[in-house]
């Protein structure tokens, strides 16, 4: 009523300015460069997923694989890299590999480690359905890029990978 009393009106005003000024300390107001805001993580979440687009390439560095049951690389006569990463970006990898010659295969488990200087590679997990060699399976480096390279012995393979990497 108009009779009513103000007292204690502004304090009133005050405190809702102050609760909205923490509000939009908080959430942050349109472009905040606070870097507690929601508004600003929010930006930088999206500007991180629209970086990444639908490209397999991005995918596969940001998660450290490449390589699935699709992959099928044929017809390797000759030394032949396979698959290859940046030294910057990995220090170890796991790989899975097939290689086929006719009805001749071959499955290994591979880690590779590097430390910048050397490459240590481990090999496990052999299974063949045959004493014939089908190919050498070597890492080389080359500029800071680590290569997986296959050799067949004696003919053409075929060569199946996964591969998954730990960040350096």
């Amino acid at each position: 009523n108009s009779t009513d009393s103000l007292e204690g009106h502004a304090q009133q005003h005050s405190n809702v300015n102050d609760a909205i000024e923490a509000i939009q300390t908080k959430i942050g107001v349109d472009g905040s460069e606070d870097v507690n805001s929601l508004d600003y993580k929010i930006a930088q979440i999206e500007a991180e997923i629209g970086g990444l687009g639908n490209s397999t390439d991005t995918i596969s560095t940001l998660l450290g694989l490449e390589g699935n049951n699709d992959l099928v690389i044929t017809g390797i006569e000759n030394k032949t890299t396979i698959d290859s990463f940046a030294l910057s970006l990995y220090r170890s990898a796991d790989y899975k590999v097939q290689i086929s010659k006719g009805s001749e295969y071959y499955y290994s488990k591979i880690s590779v480690l590097t430390d910048g200087t050397n490459i240590n590679m481990s090999e496990s997990d052999m299974i063949s359905n045959t004493n014939n060699n089908l190919a050498n399976i070597t890492f080389e480096e080359n500029s800071g890029i680590i290569s997986l390279c296959v050799t067949p012995v004696s003919s053409a393979v075929t060569v199946r990978y996964f591969r998954t990497a730990l960040k350096a």
